[in-house]
């Protein structure tokens, strides 16, 4: 592939002074136009060592109002980061709608690192390069324009600007990371990056090839490629209409469901409170014990909690987060998202909140009121949520084969049930902070809710990722039963580490 890109190509110093000035003009009135219209935009920028990446960000940031533009420089992950799955730290960095983010580097040289032995091996497994496109689709669907730079020069080319690097900054070259200096091996990157190239470019986040040896034509390509692209995005979202959200249904017939999960719930089992007080001394203190473990082996835990209202979540979560030491575990209250949060894709609020490895994370509300309240109560398009179930099932999935333990629990309770605990609700003063008007008015739709939640659990009830549901009209049944459940869902999840850590020693 490579080989067609025309390495000679140059511009003299005159005619790049005769178009440069209008090409900054113009990118800075696109930068404005999509601040306005709220469109963001990603550039990343990859390519060979010493291929004139820095210079060309430093030039293009010449065009744009530094309040509207973030360069990131992501070379280097932190221990933080390094906590994290690989793309978490990129998802915590995508620009908000008005916004234009500048990767110097990106998952795609992490994607390299982190599959790049000292045997000069780059084992690309079959997962990374789809979980690089999911996210950028995901990106893409909700509006980001994607823009990307891959900067080629020849062998002969590198060698020497890396031998002029190396007279003048020495202090660079004197490292121990064989990885890096693997990277510089030129003939064995250049088949490997072919390949990832050729298989992440497409229509929603192609890839330009810059012809990166003559500075001043790597420059004005750059400027005109994002330029283009921006135009092209205008012209696009101009002629289109723009969807808007539908209102929630509130009347009329309901969508068909074939079958309805919640309906085929048995909400009977209950607890004596004497045996539910033994049982729940026995969980807190296995609990206690699995944390440890859990913090030793460093596997991130999830813990996701959904459930009509008083279906008794808050109690739950209470005994559950009792049972852990907090210096290693964290309870994430969701309320409604703030303006920050709305300019973002809807899952950048609850990927910054995950857990790093060691760490458990307890989420009352989550990603999924996307598909439940956003849907029903019409704070999202029909396409939004409707794109949602898939868009959750691929990130779920990248944190499971990331290494975390994933548990998601749906707390079930019939309507009479939660019509005498809103009662309560009112007439206990201690509890009457609870109720709300808003409490009164989803019960209402009750309906249309529970047709969203059998939807919910239906598709994103997966093998790596299933749904517990908890009969939860007898509360100390509940509680236990949830803290059964994520002691077996540590127990497995501390084995599995122990197997792979086997396999990667020798050991059987």
């Amino acid at each position: 592939m490579f080989e067609k890109f025309d390495l000679d190509q140059a511009l003299d110093k005159n005619a790049y002074d005769a178009v440069i000035v209008g090409l900054r003009e113009r990118l800075g009135v696109l930068q404005r136009e999509f601040r306005d219209k709220k469109i963001p935009v990603i550039i990343l920028f990859e390519g060979w060592r010493v291929s004139g990446i820095s210079d060309t960000i430093n030039r293009l940031t010449y065009a744009l109002d530094p309040r509207g533009y973030r360069v990131h420089l992501t070379q280097h992950p932190s221990d933080e980061e390094r906590a994290h799955p690989l793309l978490w730290r990129f998802w915590a960095r995508t620009p908000a709608k008005e916004q234009i983010v500048i990767f110097d580097r990106s998952w795609y040289t992490d994607t390299l690192r982190e599959r790049c032995s000292p045997k000069k091996e780059i084992e690309i497994p079959p997962d990374a390069l789809p979980d690089i496109i999911s996210m950028e689709e995901q990106l893409a669907d909700d509006g980001i324009v994607i823009i990307k730079f891959f900067f080629h020069i020849s062998k002969n080319e590198q060698k020497k600007r890396l031998k002029k690097l190396r007279k003048t900054h020495p202090e660079l070259f004197l490292t121990n990371d064989k990885v890096l200096k693997y990277l510089r091996d030129y003939d064995h990157v250049l088949p490997i990056l072919e390949r990832v190239i050729s298989e992440t470019s497409n229509a929603k986040a192609p890839w330009t090839i810059v012809e990166a040896t003559d500075k001043h034509f790597t420059i004005v390509k750059v400027y005109k490629t994002i330029i283009a692209r921006m135009e092209e995005t205008k012209k696009s979202r101009n002629a289109g209409a723009k969807p808007t959200a539908k209102k929630a249904l509130t009347t009329g017939k309901l969508p068909v469901v074939q079958s309805s999960i919640l309906q085929m719930i048995d909400l009977t089992p209950s607890l004596p409170e004497k045996e539910y007080n033994k049982r729940l001394e026995e969980c807190e203190q296995r609990l206690h014990e699995l944390q440890y473990s859990i913090h030793k082996k460093e596997i991130p835990v999830i813990i996701l909690f959904e459930g009509w209202d008083a279906a008794g979540k808050g109690g739950a979560i209470i005994r559950l987060d009792r049972a852990f030491n907090p210096r290693c575990s964290v309870v994430e209250p969701i309320a409604a998202p703030t303006p920050e949060e709305k300019s973002h894709h809807y899952l950048w609020r609850f990927i910054r909140s995950l857990p790093k490895g060691g760490d458990i994370t307890i989420f009352d509300r989550t990603w999924y009121g996307r598909v439940l309240v956003e849907r029903v109560e019409g704070f999202c398009t029909e396409q939004e949520w409707g794109r949602a179930y898939h868009e959750i099932n691929v990130m779920e999935d990248y944190l499971v084969k990331s290494g975390a333990s994933l548990i998601k629990f749906w707390l079930q309770i019939d309507k009479d049930t939660q019509l005498q605990r809103f009662r309560e609700r009112e007439t206990d003063a201690l509890k009457k902070y609870k109720i709300t008007d808003e409490d009164w008015r989803n019960r209402e739709k009750w309906d249309l809710y529970s047709t969203a939640i059998d939807e919910m659990l239906t598709k994103t009830s997966t093998p790596v990722a299933p749904w517990t549901i908890v009969e939860s009209n007898d509360k100390h049944y509940a509680r236990i039963k949830i803290l059964e459940t994520v002691i077996k869902a540590l127990q497995d999840a501390i084995s599995r580490t122990g197997k792979k850590n086997r396999k990667r020693s020798g050991k059987k």
